[in-house]
């Protein structure tokens, strides 16, 4: 089973998905579709899921390229040379970078997640992508908008063009963050408003990862109609979904890809 967005699915020339936990072969903790060699799960049951996984989403494996994420604010651009790389293990990723955008077609960007943010960008206009994984670090180091920016800087973007899909993540009522998260919220931002809520049941602050992206990417031009968000909380929707947090840690991951054709 996969997600895939509205807006960026108007679009012939471009493959994309969110994927969940369905299907697969692992066993319990990462039961299902695994993605992630970064777990205890076997080498080879991440890639039998990656298999699984290209050919429902009708992207050939050998066209991915895979990061070693790292909760990074990194941005790399790639190209066709690329293709492959992470794929078959983690030793081949591209390292130390949570972002990736390319101008090229055939190759497929991957990013993974089990809570964090994985988000999708494409321009019609100058047919860029882009995919980027964002946790708190991520989120509050900006990240998102360094995509944006890079894709300005490399290719000539117009913010105004390009289209965003926001991935699953954990959700506010779920996500409570210490006091290291408020005060790098706060130095980020400059507020507490829109990002945290204070939860008198668990007399912790909340962070709102989706708000935090939806502020963030606004405030370098993105249309608020070419945003677009998967709801579902990945706490709560154990079904769907890997949660580092429900899981303490001892789960698998689901991924994010787009790929111009």
């Amino acid at each position: 089973m996969l997600f895939h967005f509205q807006n960026l699915s108007k679009f012939s020339n471009i493959h994309h998905f969110v994927s969940t936990r369905k299907n697969g072969v692992s066993i319990t903790p990462y039961e299902g579709l695994n993605l992630g060699f970064g777990t205890e799960d076997s080498p080879e049951n991440v890639v039998q899921n990656r298999k699984i996984l290209a050919e429902e989403a009708k992207i050939p494996l050998e066209n991915w390229c895979v990061p070693q994420q790292t909760h990074s604010i990194n941005v790399i651009t790639v190209g066709t040379s690329d293709k492959g790389k992470g794929v078959f293990s983690k030793e081949t990723a591209i390292q130390d970078t949570d972002a990736l955008i390319t101008n090229q077609k055939g190759i497929a960007l991957l990013v993974q997640s089990a809570d964090c943010v994985c988000s999708l960008y494409y321009d019609p206009i100058k047919q860029v992508i882009g995919a980027c994984h964002a946790g708190w670090r991520g989120t509050v180091g900006k990240l998102p908008q360094k995509v944006i920016l890079q894709m300005q800087k490399e290719f000539g973007c117009n913010p105004k063009d390009i289209l965003v899909g926001i991935g699953a993540c954990i959700s506010p009522k779920m996500y409570e963050v210490g006091q290291d998260v408020v005060d790098a919220v706060e130095q980020a931002f400059g507020t507490r408003e829109k990002y945290l809520s204070w939860n008198d049941n668990s007399r912790k602050y909340h962070f709102h990862l989706h708000e935090a992206h939806r502020q963030q990417l606004s405030q370098v031009g993105i249309q608020e109609n070419h945003l677009e968000f998967i709801q579902e909380c990945t706490y709560e929707h154990s079904e769907l979904f890997f949660s580092a947090r429900r899981d303490k840690n001892k789960t698998g991951r689901f991924g994010a890809g787009i790929m111009l054709t």
